[in-house]
């Protein structure tokens, strides 16, 4: 995207292409966490992208996947280098299927590639996959394409914004 501005710029603009990392930044202040909202100068769309951005390994990326369900709408956080097995999210939700990139804007407000796992609508439930709990330190979405989150999936639990489940294979 080519940005051109005028004599009078176009703030609201602009206020939008950093509305994702001021909410994620907001909620880490808000809460006393010492997390980090990184820029990186390419896309993290995929975990490759982020890892490579990162120079880390696919099992330090998690991904947030938003999971709509009948009668609600998860985000579940999984490790990049597993999968999402929604056969699993049965014991806490009925008829799952994975959002569609435009169903995920449209429900969160973040864009496939840059959901994080906090700063989510109100309604959006939580759900860890245990094995992340191992885990000291993850990189996951920041609030948009090149941007991520580097927080710790057991304080997030910890702190009761999410609950812990076995959900990937």
């Amino acid at each position: 995207m080519v940005l051109s501005f005028s004599a009078n710029p176009p703030i609201l603009g602009l206020i939008a292409l950093s509305s994702g990392r001021v909410k994620v930044e907001g909620w880490i202040r808000s809460h006393g966490l010492n997390w980090r909202v990184l820029e990186v100068p390419s896309s993290t769309r995929t975990v490759d992208d982020a890892a490579r951005a990162l120079g880390v390994s696919r099992d330090a990326i998690v991904k947030t996947l938003v999971v709509i369900c009948r009668d609600s709408v998860l985000a579940v956080i999984v490790p990049g280098d597993r999968r999402l097995d929604i056969s699993k999210l049965r014991g806490v939700a009925r008829d799952c299927r994975l959002a569609k990139p435009g169903e995920v804007e449209a429900l969160t407000g973040y864009s496939v590639g840059g959901v994080p796992p906090i700063a989510l609508p109100e309604g959006v439930k939580v759900i860890v996959d245990r094995s992340l709990l191992d885990r000291g330190v993850v990189y996951g979405g920041g609030g948009g394409e090149n941007l991520l989150l580097e927080f710790s999936p057991r304080d997030l639990v910890s702190l009761g914004f999410a609950v812990v489940l076995d959900v990937s294979k």
